[in-house]
């Protein structure tokens, strides 16, 4: 890996770790602080595809978030959800055939709600109550929904992204 690669990898781990930062000390940006520091994750995937870029500098922020973020809950949004995703988006798809994208992302996503549904369950996020059935099939269906828009509004802003950076 090139110096340059490595610098421009710390520079974007540090901007994923300040914008945590901030979402934890302003929980009304938290959400849009989250999502931003995933699209650093996107960058290093934009133009030259470096993936090993993109997992350094995921990892970088996923520790060094861990340790400095006030609201751990917004890093771990980060780590299961918006950090990770640019990543498995770019994997998913350069390898899975077209018609069969949205199906591969949704499983994900589904795996991932019952994921972070069985550590609530078992107690690991005491702050958060699990509602009865009825309640908790519409958050599912709406986090379904949700995650949609997230995948349609990530590939515009990196089409747009690709449009707009200079070349290099």
């Amino acid at each position: 890996m090139a110096a340059r690669e490595v610098a421009r990898g710390g520079l974007l781990a540090a901007t994923a770790v300040a914008l945590l930062y901030v979402g934890g000390i302003a929980p009304y940006i938290a959400p849009a602080c989250c999502i931003a520091a995933g699209v650093t994750v996107a960058l290093p995937l934009l133009r030259r595809a470096q993936l090993r870029t993109a997992v350094l500098c995921y990892a970088a922020a996923v520790v060094l978030g861990a340790l400095v973020a006030p609201r751990k809950s917004l890093v771990v949004a980060y780590a299961l959800l918006t950090g990770l995703y640019p990543i498995l988006k770019y994997l998913i798809e350069g390898r899975v055939p077209r018609p069969a994208q949205l199906a591969v992302k949704l499983v994900y996503a589904n795996l991932l709600l019952a994921v972070v549904g069985t550590l609530v369950a078992r107690g690991l996020f005491p702050q958060v109550v699990l509602p009865g059935f009825a309640k908790l099939a519409v958050l599912w269906f709406a986090a379904g929904v949700g995650f949609i828009i997230y995948d349609v509004a990530m590939s515009r802003l990196i089409a747009l992204l690709r449009a707009s950076l200079p070349p290099e």
